[in-house]
């Protein structure tokens, strides 16, 4: 088994901003990935609101990424994290590969897609179908979109969405809306959103220039715009042995990212928080770092 002081468990924006403070703090430590670097950097085909950049691709700005990285001398061990078990002075956190003893873990796995429930999802992912309303609804002021699902993000993004677009198809599965009171009050008084309860889109269509419509039963609706909120799964069950606070699929943290488990921090998309954009994350895994190697110091 290896020893290091802290291990960080993700290399998306969130991770990595951790191994860049780690490493200038010279702290002992390693970064976890399992599959690319970069995380959701990888699916976003242009971003706008990032500081610094007016206009930049998810792989231009991982490319940016890993020069600092590698310029730091950060050196990124590949391997798919199982599962993190407590210890009597730290943690063991295994992966397929190899396992480690830790004294502080920041887990930064983020969020993914469960697999394609709707025909022409992937097809048209970066081509009109988004997945972060925050991120991309400038891209559809004045047009039609549609937004699927029935939960809190989904009626968050939607209210964020009716104030950029013309008309907003709200597309719920279930037979009424559940959620936040305000968020529910709030869909139902917008004027600009028709919502169609017990409803199923059966394809997301277009064209080799992007969405075009929703087909819905047995009719199109014309939209440029599709956020679907279904289907979403974090990588948490690498927790299951820890079982920490939970609020649905995220976990929940303090403002240094502590979850309730001591030595424990959490950073990016997996947390419980009310934005989720690539500059937050960056902003968890910077804190995370700095909290965390602030406790390695005390367990020394």
């Amino acid at each position: 088994m290896k020893k290091t002081d802290i291990v960080i468990i993700g290399a998306g924006i969130a991770g990595l901003t951790s191994a860049i403070y780690l490493k200038r703090a010279n702290a002992n430590f390693i970064i976890i990935e399992g599959s690319l670097p970069g995380g959701t950097l990888n699916q976003l085909k242009t971003i706008e609101n990032y500081p610094s950049y007016p206009n930049i691709s998810g792989n231009e700005l991982i490319i940016k990424l890993m020069e600092q990285v590698r310029a730091l001398g950060i050196n990124i061990t590949y391997g798919n994290a199982q599962s993190i078990l407590k210890e009597e002075d730290g943690f063991e956190v295994k992966t397929d590969i190899d396992a480690y003893e830790c004294k502080a873990v920041i887990v930064a796995t983020g969020v993914s897609k469960v697999e394609e429930s709707i025909p022409g999802q992937d097809k048209f992912a970066g081509l009109g179908v988004s997945y972060c309303a925050t991120c991309d609804g400038n891209f559809f002021k004045g047009q039609d979109v549609a937004v699927i699902g029935n939960n809190d993000i989904a009626l968050e993004e939607s209210l964020y969405l009716a104030n950029l677009v013309n008309k907003l198809y709200l597309i719920n599965p279930d037979k009424e809306l559940v959620g936040s009171d305000k968020f529910v009050a709030a869909i139902k008084a917008a004027k600009n959103v028709e919502i169609h309860n017990s409803t199923k889109v059966d394809s997301i269509n277009g064209d080799h220039f992007g969405v075009t419509s929703i087909s819905i039963k047995g009719k199109e609706i014309p939209v440029m715009g599709v956020f679907p909120y279904v289907g979403k799964k974090t990588t948490s069950q690498i927790l299951n042995n820890l079982k920490p606070e939970m609020k649905g699929i995220y976990v929940k943290a303090d403002s240094s990212q502590q979850t309730n488990i001591d030595g424990l921090y959490v950073a990016g998309d997996l947390v419980d928080k009310k934005l989720r954009q690539l500059v937050t994350a960056a902003s968890d895994g910077a804190i995370a770092a700095t909290v965390a190697f602030q406790y390695i110091k005390t367990r020394k």
